[in-house]
Order: structure tokens, then C-alpha cells, then sequence
């Protein structure tokens, strides 16, 4: 369903900017009394899992994508 919809380019470049958001949010986040280290660190630990997945993801349906003519 993922395929059809979206270029695989441009599921590259979504995983890039997740990539850049995890990367941003090291220096910009701390972890204050309410939020603990664990949460902070869970949820970069999630953006960078994310951005490593769609650039893969991306990179194999580019593999495979064959244009049409």
C-alpha cells in the first residue's frame, strides 16, 4: 500500500528529515523533572530507528521501482 502511493524518493527524504529531527533534538531537548532521561532518550532512540527504516525501506523500493513508459 506504502509503495503505491509514495516515490521511493520521496520516502528517502522523509527519512532524512527524521533523521535531521533526531539529530536537532539531542542539542535542543533535556530532560527536565518532568520528563524523565528514559523518555528522552526513547524518543530520539525512536526518530533515529525511524529515519534508518524509511531511508531502507526507500533504498529497496528504488531497487525495485521500474519506471513505466
Amino acid at each position: 500500500m506504502l509503495r503505491r502511493r509514495m516515490q521511493p524518493q520521496a520516502i528517502i527524504r522523509l527519512g532524512l528529515l527524521f533523521l535531521v529531527f533526531a539529530s536537532l533534538s539531542r542539542w535542543l531537548v533535556h530532560p527536565t523533572s518532568r520528563f524523565s532521561e528514559g523518555a528522552v532518550d526513547g524518543t530520539i532512540g525512536m526518530l533515529y530507528g525511524l529515519s534508518i527504516g524509511l531511508m531502507l525501506l526507500g533504498i529497496y523500493l528504488k531497487g525495485r521501482h521500474r519506471p513505466t513508459s
